[in-house]
């Protein structure tokens, strides 16, 4: 049944329950405090009156029960409306007795030894009996009061019809409040379910109004609409991807189907032509083999998982196997190492990920070079990491296209960079792979004198 209610619904119930139960508790406390008190100040009424016939009885001397007898007029002023006193002998005769509304039979009881109070129900009617011993000279018998409780009853009944009437009103009140609270509650959510809607209908653009608030369910809006910024960015950067990707597929695999198409045509018979055609498309097959392993390291920069346990590295002895390595590559360029007399502190990332870092920077390094043939590695410790740095002394990087050199696909002379076998993906896999270390990578060029890029890789502890 309650699957079936809204999250309101629920909440309503809930709160008002809560609240009920709260009052109910509350209220019946106190009607039980409030009743043991009123039987506690009848029983001291009685207690009192015991303890001034006493003091009476004590005062005369040589008391007889005649003179017991004769203390009616005593009794009937002490006595009080719906109450009966009397006083018997020690075998339980009834020697004097005085009732002011209190019509009830009594049987003498045993004589007590102790005083003794006990509560009991006579003709459907509520009554506290007490009985105390006495001793008088040679006298000894037993005070006896019967006290009706007329006023103790109408008392607590009056406060029973009230308090059910306050817990009816209550009961009322309860819901109502319960209501405003799941209402207070259940608004943002229904405004966040209002936006998803809009979301699905409308596109990525729609946000919540966030309220100036400052609970948990604002924090879960402030939430959402950071994580809507995110998938909105990352959509635009897919969709962005998927483009440049598409373009840069799309030109080499025309260039082979014309090439192809030529050939098909009429340079298969021509052997200048069918030369030139079967070169380009050697040319463009490599350039969508380097493209398509591009892509596949992106992805697998993307997919890193850093393990739990890194054994350290030394970064010097890294760089130098891959400037050894590019040296037997490119015999025509320069590398030079510069780095500190002392032992560099060993960095905490996989030398697999070190090594594909150090490729990617001396690859783009070479790549747009071709002038001065000169690349200087430089190595140094700062704060937590240590600094890797390749310098090159090529064409150089305009400053307002310095903050687009990490977007995918992105490359300042694209006809340049096209003919030299590039993608724009390099440093976009660089900055994927040195972020999941947590390191940072950062870049600085002038135009016509070389571009320099730093690698910051956290430091083994």
């Amino acid at each position: 049944m309650t699957r079936r209610l809204s999250l309101q619904s629920k909440l309503t119930m809930l709160s008002a329950a809560a609240i009920f139960i709260t009052y109910f508790l509350f209220t019946f406390l106190q009607y039980y405090m409030v009743k043991q008190w009123m039987l506690r100040e009848e029983r001291k009424t009685m207690e009192r009156t015991v303890a001034e016939i006493e003091t009476y009885y004590a005062e005369k001397r040589n008391l007889s029960w005649e003179d017991i007898r004769r203390s009616r007029s005593f009794l009937e002023r002490l006595n009080e409306r719906y109450q009966l006193i009397r006083v018997t002998d020690e075998k339980g005769a009834i020697i004097v007795s005085v009732s002011n509304g209190a019509s009830v039979s009594l049987t003498p009881d045993e004589k007590p030894s102790t005083r003794k109070l006990d509560e009991h129900f006579v003709n459907h009617e509520r009554f506290l009996l007490l009985s105390q011993p006495f001793h008088a000279g040679q006298l000894h018998g037993t005070i006896e009061i019967a006290r009706r409780l007329v006023k103790f009853q109408q008392t607590t009944d009056t406060l029973f019809i009230i308090m059910t009437v306050i817990g009816v009103l209550a009961m009322a009140a309860s819901a109502l409040a319960g209501r405003f609270v799941a209402q207070t509650f259940v608004r943002p959510l229904q405004k966040l379910a209002k936006t998803m809607a809009a979301i699905q209908d409308n596109g990525l653009k729609q946000r919540i109004d966030v309220p100036p608030a400052r609970d948990e369910i604002t924090e879960l809006m402030h939430m959402f609409n950071r994580m809507m910024d995110e998938i909105e960015r990352s959509f635009a950067v897919q969709r962005q991807f998927v483009e440049d990707a598409s373009h840069e597929l799309r030109t080499p695999i025309a260039i082979l189907q014309g090439h192809l198409s030529l050939l098909q045509r009429w340079g298969k018979h021509n052997p200048e032509i069918l030369e030139e055609s079967l070169q380009a498309a050697v040319k463009e097959a490599e350039r969508l083999k380097r493209l398509v392993l591009e892509l596949l390291d992106l992805s697998r920069a993307e997919a890193i998982a850093v393990p739990e346990e890194i054994a350290p590295i030394d970064a010097a002895a890294a760089v130098g196997q891959v400037v050894k390595n590019f040296r037997v590559l490119h015999p025509e360029f320069v590398f030079l190492i510069d780095q500190p007399a002392y032992p560099l502190a060993r960095v905490l990332i996989t030398k697999h990920h070190f090594e594909q870092l150090l490729f990617i920077l001396l690859d783009n390094a070479v790549k747009y070079s071709q002038q001065v043939k000169k690349i200087v590695i430089s190595l140094r410790e700062e704060d937590a990491f240590v600094i890797v740095a390749v310098r090159d002394h090529g064409i150089g990087i305009p400053k307002d296209e310095l903050k687009n050199v990490f977007l995918r696909f992105y490359r300042v002379d694209k006809a340049r960079s096209r003919e030299q076998g590039g993608a724009g993906l390099g440093l976009s896999i660089a900055k994927e792979i040195i972020d999941k270390y947590g390191g940072q990578i950062a870049v600085e060029s002038e135009v016509g004198q070389g571009t320099t890029v730093e690698l910051a890789v956290p430091k083994a502890e």
